[in-house]
């Protein structure tokens, strides 16, 4: 008779592997479940036959997210312990006649219950199978797919590229593409919003801070998304985040708010160009759609500055204005919007006016 390992690899091998954007973490988690729950492994023996699994996935997970998937199987997964026990494989497509269902406790050698169980944990376990069984089609016994969580953006993030920190020859490459002072992409380095990583093949700037993280070629070609379409600028999976740039916030009287994670250096770029007597810091809306409503911890932090809206020069960047402006207002925030002149489309392209104009515009920005 086969051990419980190698029902389980068998098991495993016939379930459907993990696709990026094709229900991936509902695979991995799936899979999850049938070894720490179905299976009743404990994770230093359900790892090993989840890395096996793991091989066939496109891509592969990295092992701490393996080891994660399992942890949070065992303890979110709502399928009771042992039900895989007398299970025989999944067809092809990944689905298994159930003959009988059984407690951890029923099999030959078993751990007895899990830690902190008890022997009534295995009673509840061995009757929530049962009535699952009795309460199931006639014509079907094949258990329902296991839940993914709720909320699977950190499990995104955790396929993130590696980030490392800019060399001299990056910055001085940022500050060439962008048209902006190196003095300005260097402090944004220096705080930790400005990282290298290898994106789709290509050495790319990454703009992040805590859960998000947007990325752009190094030389400004182009990226592309899911559907291969050619785009300029992509955030990484999982990327969670409406307004960028916080971590500046501190003491500082004045707050620059701007449009899109690239305005950040942008903004920054133009403070170190004006010679100020207030504290400033700079906000950078993720996108036009960003609202205030996602991060109500920042809208309290705001109350007491005065808050500089500049977004993009279009409809949308207008529309995203007018919801800011009205948002800062209703929490008594002191706001005021600042339109760019033609033909600016947004604060980078100011860099590129004559000297003459882009003082002008700027004094009117940092010395209302």
């Amino acid at each position: 008779m086969k051990t419980v390992l190698e029902r389980a690899s068998a098991y495993l091998s016939r379930m459907p592997v993990s696709v990026s954007r094709q229900g991936g973490h509902t695979a991995a988690f799936s899979a999850a479940v049938a070894l720490v729950r179905g299976f009743d492994l404990p994770e230093q023996e359900a790892l090993p036959l989840l890395r096996r699994w793991n091989e066939g996935c496109r891509p592969p997970w990295r092992e701490n997210v393996l080891r994660q998937k399992l942890r949070s199987a065992a303890t979110t997964a709502t399928r009771p312990v042992g039900y895989l026990l007398d299970a025989p494989p999944p067809t092809r497509n990944g689905k298994s006649s159930f003959s009988s269902c059984s407690s951890s406790s029923s099999r030959s050698g078993s751990r007895g219950p899990q830690r902190g169980q008890g022997t009534q944990g295995v009673e509840r376990s061995h009757t929530a199978c049962s009535s699952t069984l009795s309460s199931a089609s006639p014509q079907s016994h094949t258990p329902p797919p296991a839940a993914p969580p709720a909320e699977d953006r950190a499990w995104l993030r955790e396929m993130w590229p590696d980030f490392h920190p800019l060399s001299r020859e990056d910055i001085l490459a940022v500050s060439k593409l962008r048209g902006l002072l190196p003095d300005a992409v260097d402090l944004a380095h220096r705080h930790g919003f400005l990282r290298i990583a290898q994106v789709q093949d290509q050495r790319c700037l990454v703009i992040t801070e805590g859960t998000f993280a947007q990325v752009r070629r190094l030389d400004g070609g182009a990226l592309h998304n899911a559907a291969g379409d050619r785009i300029k600028a992509r955030n990484l999976s999982g990327s969670q985040g409406a307004f960028i740039g916080q971590g500046w916030l501190g003491d500082t009287t004045h707050v620059l708010l701007v449009e899109g994670a690239v305005g950040l250096i942008e903004g920054l770029a133009a403070m170190l160009l004006v010679d100020t007597p207030h504290a400033w810091s700079v906000l950078a809306a993720t996108s036009a759609s960003s609202r205030f409503a996602r991060d109500p911890g920042l809208m309290q932090r705001l109350c007491g500055r005065q808050v500089h809206v500049v977004p993009d020069n279009d409809a949308s960047g207008r529309d995203a204005a007018a919801s800011w402006m009205a948002d800062l207002q209703a929490a008594g925030v002191c706001a005021t919007a600042h339109g760019l002149p033609a033909p600016c489309k947004d604060l980078g392209d100011v860099f590129h006016l004559p000297e003459t104009e882009r003082t002008q515009i700027l004094n009117h920005l940092f010395l209302p």
